[in-house]
């Protein structure tokens, strides 16, 4: 999209035109994978990088890393394009930024991400024997293992070089969940800010995948999810995942969705593979 249609685009740059003490502390890298370059809007912040080949998330992730870590950054902010800021999730960024530096074992703070009144982000992993749903007020430091969504999320610098940067085997899909997972198992802890984001999710997005450009990202979409599974999961997760695929086929089936319940029942029974860009 261009970038002045982007909603997280417009809110940071007018986040960043009135908080001056913000704008001086943070380095901003606006990555466009379109196939032609874009024109940044006058008197835009930050420095514009594009790169037709789109390489996936990932790579541009390490590449932010590698500089956050040389300008002696504490925090890697990530935002896509479809997510909705609001002033007071600017507010408890310069609020906690500092406050929750000292404190090594908070590996990240993230955002609730919602759509409507459904929360998408945090949330608990969804093939645990006793599953639970976070609520849409869930805040402050979490316990347990939960994973989340990339966009809004501030993540420790020092945490991420701990477990080598964010994963390339995951160029697009369920890098947030391997990235979170890892950091958890580091012995990192998750902050949840007190606001809630209006947040596009592109996979529910793109419908039902039966046409053919969908159809290829449904299938990245299954083979990350199996790969995810594969490395992170317990024996029950694996299980039920392998389940639930074999439902949602089966579901698909039922309403003539025939190339889709074709892709779920493969990735159900398959063994996990390489995740192409």
């Amino acid at each position: 999209m261009p970038p002045a249609a982007s909603p997280s685009f417009r809110a940071l740059q007018e986040a960043l035109a009135a908080r001056p003490a913000l704008a001086a502390r943070l380095d901003l890298r606006i990555v466009d994978n379109s196939p032609e370059p874009q024109a940044l809007p006058s008197n835009s912040f930050g420095v514009y990088l594009h790169d037709g080949a789109n390489p996936g998330l990932a790579r541009r992730y390490n590449e932010a890393l590698a500089q956050a870590a040389a300008e002696e950054a504490t925090w890697l902010l990530l935002l896509d394009q479809d997510t909705s800021l609001s002033p007071e999730y600017f507010d408890q960024v310069e609020l906690l930024a500092d406050a929750l530096a000292r404190d090594p074992h908070i590996a990240g703070m993230l955002p609730r991400l919602i759509a409507g009144e459904r929360l998408l982000s945090p949330h608990v992993p969804a093939f645990r024997k006793s599953p639970y749903r976070l609520h849409l007020g869930a805040k402050g430091l979490m316990g347990g293992l939960i994973r989340g969504f990339n966009s809004g999320a501030l993540l420790r610098v020092s945490s991420l070089q701990a477990i080598g940067g964010f994963p390339e085997q995951y160029w697009l899909d369920y890098l947030d969940h391997a990235t979170f997972h890892r950091l958890q198992a580091a012995g990192g802890e998750f902050f949840i800010l007190d606001v809630s984001l209006e947040h596009d999710l592109s996979i529910h997005r793109a419908g039902k995948h039966n046409d053919p450009a969908n159809a290829a990202r449904h299938r990245n979409q299954l083979a990350a999810q199996m790969l995810f599974y594969e490395q992170h999961g317990t024996p029950e997760e694996r299980r039920r995942n392998r389940l639930n695929l074999v439902a949602r086929a089966w579901d698909s089936l039922i309403h003539a969705h025939f190339a889709e319940a074709g892709r779920l029942a493969r990735a159900a029974f398959s063994s996990p593979g390489k995740v192409s860009a």
